[in-house]
């Protein structure tokens, strides 16, 4: 490696997390925004005049500037991902304590936060596929709901866990 790039890694990574940093925020700023675009109509860009400095060039109509239609979904997705997050770092030192209780509950949470994670990924890029996702979810939710549900007296994460899939079903099955 060069010496002077190798000198420069320190304010090279810096620049990096805050470029990071700005577009986490812009993100997650984005993903739970409402739309205010009428339902049926995709918005317009002049993307063309922009980059050539003239106003009269047509505008572009883009995929990615439709209405967001699952934005529904995405909050309570979200939630529900963080209180699966702390269910399974929960069962897991559970586990690790020796304490098989919380096999099942593990088990089906680890399998609900994988398709709920790709279901609010899908949401949030507004993609097609977001309603077959989210039936899929609502199969593992359910499962994790009922493997929670034995817990949820004795465990702040398992009813947590078990509340926020409880919404996120509700959520999900609105998509139709």
């Amino acid at each position: 490696m060069d010496r002077r790039l190798f000198a420069q890694l320190p304010t090279l990574a810096a620049v990096g997390l805050t470029a990071a940093g700005v577009l986490g925020s812009r993100r997650s700023e984005a993903a739970t925004t409402p739309a205010t675009a009428p339902a049926a109509k995709a918005v317009l860009h002049n993307h063309g005049a922009q980059a050539k400095g003239k106003a009269g060039e047509a505008a572009i109509a883009h995929e990615h500037c439709l209405p967001r239609r699952f934005d529904a979904v995405v909050g309570p997705f979200q939630a529900c991902t963080v209180a699966m997050g702390n269910c399974i770092a929960h069962c897991q030192m559970m586990l690790a304590d020796g304490d098989t209780s919380m096999a099942d509950c593990l088990r089906t949470a680890l399998d609900a936060d994988v398709v709920c994670n790709a279901t609010l990924r899908a949401a949030s890029l507004n993609s097609k596929l977001t309603p077959a996702l989210a039936a899929v979810a609502v199969t593992a939710m359910e499962a994790c709901v009922a493997a929670c549900k034995p817990h949820v007296e004795h465990h702040a994460e398992c009813k947590a866990c078990h509340d926020a899939c409880v919404t996120a079903i509700a959520a999900a099955r609105k998509l139709g």
